[in-house]
């Protein structure tokens, strides 16, 4: 049998999929400790060889990604670009690749407690009453834990749901309530883009905008979250200011329940309470950057986690389901990893000097800059192209550029605001096609149907907010 044959066979390709992701790991945590060492130029090759072993996992967008990254490359290579720009595109890579591994630990650990599965459930039951509040914190909650798998997670429970008292309702009251959960679900999931820092968006925004602290930005990110939460629960409460239950069959949903199921939401929120304060003390206390802190201790979190549930001979588990998995992460590998690549090395092919002169308008606008940001990452992304995409190359512009006025933090609430703006409503973004392929609806559908008038009213009032904080001086 010769060796490209015994790669097809997963008892070995997973095994060597799953060490390349944990040299990635390790060698992001050692690059982290000790910054001159060089090591992610070693490392990054290990992140290639897991590439071309997972390869027949990773979706279309991911191949096409890996393509531009790779052209942008080839490009960069003619021009002559020096080597340090490619090192510290490595070190990008493979802290992206260490961070996709960190919580893919995180994600396993949750995944197999049942407090977790018991916590959607009891957010999902609640009485119309508080159903889009208690969808809202779900889909948020689920999402900062396990990302698009937590949305995942809890629009399945929605939809058993449904189905299981789908006798008891006539078809407008089906419809109505599934558009209704599954919007609630959606809008509080997009918005962890504005401050969690166990998701990509604000680590690919620390890594590209010089100076931007997570310690810094959080709290304005979760206030920006509670902003748009409260704009979703109104818009909610507007559309369906008649229920349902006026116009047809509407029983309340049931389901069998422990007694204790409210205190499973607590247990969830309570992890990510202590792992984010374990995460922020240690970044305080110690001198190596938060992302380093981050790598390291979300890891180690969840082998504590899946312990703390069954016991030390429990954690042998965790390592046999990662190696069965690892192959399965090759699509969000791909993406992030060329995002970020992309987002460094592109803008090196084209001349500093062309973007001055075609963007320095806005060099002394800084309330413009702002708007202009929003709007464009808003855009593209109806248009199919990812935010993690569109947000790091308009940040490694905005550096280029130099925008008097505009500070990290508020750069960083621009784009993180256009980030969350999109993320339920354009019909090629990877959540609104996730869920469609859950919920039985168009990505149309899901996306600017059901959530558009809440994406236009998210960007006026991200732009009203934060174009207002940088005039009067407080971002």
């Amino acid at each position: 049998m010769s060796f490209i044959d015994a790669l097809k066979r997963s008892a070995v390709r997973n095994p060597i999929a799953a060490i390349c992701l944990m040299i990635c790991l390790g060698g992001g945590i050692v690059q982290g400790v000790f910054p001159a060492s060089g090591l992610s130029i070693a490392v990054v090759w290990f992140f290639g060889v897991y590439l071309v072993i997972a390869f027949r996992n990773i979706a279309r967008v991911g191949r096409v990604l890996l393509l531009i990254s790779f052209a942008i490359a080839v490009l960069a290579l003619a021009d002559g670009i020096g080597a340090d720009i490619f090192a510290e595109a490595a070190a990008r890579v493979v802290f992206l690749s260490a961070l996709l591994t960190a919580v893919a630990f995180l994600r396993i650990a949750a995944t197999r407690d049942p407090f977790v599965e018991v916590a959607g459930e009891f957010l999902t039951l609640q009485p119309p009453t508080r159903r889009y509040a208690s969808l809202g914190a779900g889909g948020h909650l689920f999402g900062v834990l396990l990302n698009l798998g937590g949305l995942g997670v809890m629009l399945e429970v929605i939809m058993k749901g449904l189905k299981a008292h789908r006798h008891e309702m006539d078809d407008f009251v089906f419809e109505a309530r599934k558009r209704r959960m599954v919007s609630a679900c959606m809008r509080g999931f997009s918005s962890i883009a504005l401050w969690t820092p166990f998701g990509v968006a604000l680590n690919l925004m620390i890594l590209t905008i010089p100076g931007l602290q997570w310690s810094n930005f959080a709290p304005y990110g979760i206030a920006l979250a509670g902003v748009l939460f409260l704009l979703g629960w109104l818009l909610d409460t507007v559309e369906w200011w008649h229920p349902p239950s006026a116009r047809g069959r509407a029983s309340a949903l049931t389901g069998d329940l422990p007694r204790w199921a409210h205190w499973a939401v607590v247990i969830v929120a309570g992890h990510i309470l202590v792992l984010g304060a374990v995460v922020v003390a240690l970044d305080r206390a110690t001198e190596f950057s938060f992302q380093t802190v981050l790598i390291t201790i979300v890891p180690l979190y969840a082998l504590f986690w899946v312990g703390l549930r069954g016991g030390i001979g429990t954690i042998p588990d965790i390592a046999r389901r990662f190696v069965a998995q690892a192959p399965g992460y090759a699509t969000e590998m791909s993406v992030i990893a060329s995002a970020g690549f992309i987002g460094l090395v592109a803008l090196e092919v084209v001349p500093v000097e062309w973007i001055a002169d075609h963007l320095g308008l806005i060099a002394t606008r800084p309330v413009l800059t702002v708007v202009l940001l929003v709007i464009t990452v808003f855009l593209t992304g109806l248009l199919g192209v990812h935010p993690m995409i569109s947000v790091v190359l308009l940040a490694e512009v905005v550096n280029r550029i130099g925008v008097d006025g505009l500070s990290p933090l508020a750069l960083g609430l621009a784009l993180a605001g256009g980030w969350s703006s999109i993320i339920c409503i354009g019909p090629a973004i990877t959540a609104v096609v996730y869920a469609s392929s859950i919920v039985g609806e168009r990505p149309v559908t899901i996306g600017l149907r059901w959530n558009g008038v809440f994406g236009l009213a998210s960007i006026v009032l991200i732009m009203l907010i934060v174009g207002g904080g940088v005039a009067t001086g407080l971002l």
